[in-house]
């Protein structure tokens, strides 16, 4: 904290002589940022809940990595800030106790006992010493906010750069199933050469001659890495806080933080699934597909929000009227890619005869594979390509014949085969069972 000259004491009645001189810009900061960043988080995860279902495979892992980034910055600024707004208004509680009671604690009002007293005695800080304390926690807490933020910004970039390598490498050489050990050996090609400059430079970078082979191999990689922004000269507020605490221990909070933040970010994606929090229903058995004698809303169009994009097949209604019943079955890539690609799906831009011939050959192929089942009898009705105008989706369409059904409830049963058989000790895949009464 930067110091004012003066000769004088504190005035009780006005700001401390050192007090943080950017205080009123990190008030103005924060107060005028921190409920905007919350409603940003929360655009971020209804963002990520619209985008990912419709992406696979890298890309889909990719996306779900850098809006686990993107929302642990987001969180990580909002709780900064907000715990900023706290001790300063602390602060400012502080000093204006301090000016209405310019003469601090008055031992002789305490009616408790000497042995009480004392510890007070020994234990109390000046005025003066707790304002100073609030005001470097605040300032330290936004500084510190700000630059893991800055932290994640290089990271977010390199996992992109990485994966984007990754993906390319992997359609150029048919090798996709192997993305996470060429992600891998990426990672240590990238960073290998400045952990091995980097130790040598700290065990016996002293004893180098200048101008060898070992010290120009040193310095030119650290040199070529520091360019990039891996050096302590690229985050000047980590370097400050680590230098003034203490190297290790500043690196161990910075990493704490970071952590704390990611974490948070991850249940912060999971709880947005959760309204009621986890473990609310106690022993209420939880939705899962194919369970018996069971209803799951997802399952009807009636119970969906508006913008929200289904991945489970469902029919209009619980109540079904009329002849048929249509059944949607949602395209979801990372489910049904596989499917298209069994069926050697191409997409040209093309309209000729030919190419309408080959789509409906595509679509006999994907609906084969598809299993509807009503009521235990395998549905005859054959798929139609669905789109609706509301919405981004995609999917099939099955119109199913209900005229010479009974009153009462029924099923329809959707199945699509998974990517790969199940292991021994696995379960089966289990379909989605849909109840419904006419």
């Amino acid at each position: 904290m930067n110091e004012h000259e003066s000769s004088g004491p504190d005035d009780a009645h006005s700001l401390p002589k050192r007090t943080t001189p950017t205080w009123d810009m990190e008030l103005l900061l924060s107060g005028a940022t921190v409920f905007a960043l919350f409603q940003g988080a929360q655009a971020m995860l209804a963002g990520g809940a619209y985008l990912l279902p419709r992406l696979q495979d890298n890309v889909a892992m990719l996306a779900s990595i850098l809006l686990t980034y993107g929302f642990g910055g987001l969180i990580l600024l909002a709780l900064t800030f907000t715990l900023h707004l706290v001790i300063r208004a602390y602060w400012v509680a502080l000093i204006g106790m301090n000016s209405v009671f310019p003469g601090g604690v008055r031992m002789d009002a305490f009616k408790s006992g000497p042995l009480a007293k004392d510890i007070l005695q020994r234990r109390w800080q000046s005025m003066d010493v707790s304002i100073e304390r609030a005001d470097n926690a605040a300032t330290m807490v936004f500084g510190i906010g700000v630059s893991i933020v800055l932290v994640l910004v290089p990271v977010s970039l390199g996992v992109t750069l990485m994966f984007a390598v990754v993906t390319l490498v992997g359609w150029a050489t048919g090798l996709q199933k192997f993305y996470m050990e060429m992600l891998l050996g990426l990672m240590a090609l990238m960073f290998l050469p400045y952990m091995l400059a980097a130790g040598i430079d700290k065990a016996r970078g002293d004893r180098l001659v200048p101008g060898s082979r070992v010290h120009r191999l040193c310095r030119g990689t650290l040199e070529l890495y520091a360019r990039v922004g891996m050096s302590n000269a690229s985050n000047p507020l980590v370097t400050v806080f680590s230098s003034n605490i203490g190297a290790q221990r500043g690196q161990a909070i910075i990493f704490a933080v970071m952590t704390t933040a990611m974490l948070a970010s991850g249940a912060g994606m999971v709880m947005s699934r959760m309204d009621l929090g986890v473990g609310s229903y106690g022993d209420f058995p939880g939705p899962r597909r194919g369970m018996p004698s069971s209803v799951e809303g997802r399952n009807y169009a009636s119970s969906h929000q508006r913008d929200a994009s289904p991945v489970a097949p469902y029919i209009p209604d619980m109540v079904v009227r009329g002849s048929y019943l249509r059944l949607v079955v949602p395209y979801v890539p990372k489910w049904h890619s596989h499917l298209f690609d069994d069926c050697g799906a191409r997409w040209p831009e093309d309209k000729t005869d030919e190419e309408n011939q080959r789509r409906v050959a595509l679509l006999a192929c994907v609906g084969r594979a598809v299993q509807v089942r009503l009521n235990g009898e395998v549905v005859a009705a054959t798929p139609e390509w669905y789109t609706e105008p509301h919405r981004d989706l995609r999917g099939l369409l099955y119109m199913v014949p209900v005229r010479d059904l009974a009153d009462g409830r029924h099923e329809l049963s959707v199945l699509t085969p998974p990517e790969e058989p199940p292991e021994k000790d696995e379960d089966p895949e289990q379909p989605f069972v849909i109840p419904f009464w006419r």
